[in-house]
């Protein structure tokens, strides 16, 4: 091996040396970080475990509000038709009693005695 290229050689392990030394900092920052996330990690993890009972709930709330929903619905569907059927006996009812009013009215017009026109002169 000549002397040239020994000190190449040299040379070129210092180089890896340095930029070892500048790489190590942002190396050990990156192992840091990784255990920081590792952590968050396992925290949200425990928190989504916390929270699953919950999401549970939420799901049997938005079926039991769909149900309500549609129950509700149906009954206005038959409180309509409850009010447009009492509208109808309403106006039979009004029918009937005006048509018992004029039969009665008949009928006492006809049940009252008739003044002759020359007793009443």
């Amino acid at each position: 091996m000549a002397m040239g290229e020994m000190t190449e050689s040299r040379d070129q392990v210092l180089r890896w040396l340095e930029d070892g030394q500048r790489q190590i900092p942002a190396l050990v920052g990156a192992l840091h970080e990784n255990e920081r996330m590792k952590e968050r990690l396992h925290a949200l993890e425990t928190e989504m475990e916390k929270l699953r009972p919950l999401v549970y709930e939420v799901e049997q709330m938005r079926n039991r509000a769909e149900t309500t929903e549609r129950v509700a619905d149906r009954l206005r569907e038959q409180l309509n038709g409850a009010e447009a059927e009492l509208e109808r006996h309403n106006k039979e009812r009004a029918e009937v009693a005006e048509r018992l009013t004029e039969f009665m009215n008949d009928v006492l017009l006809r049940l009252r005695p008739r003044t002759s026109v020359a007793e009443a002169a």
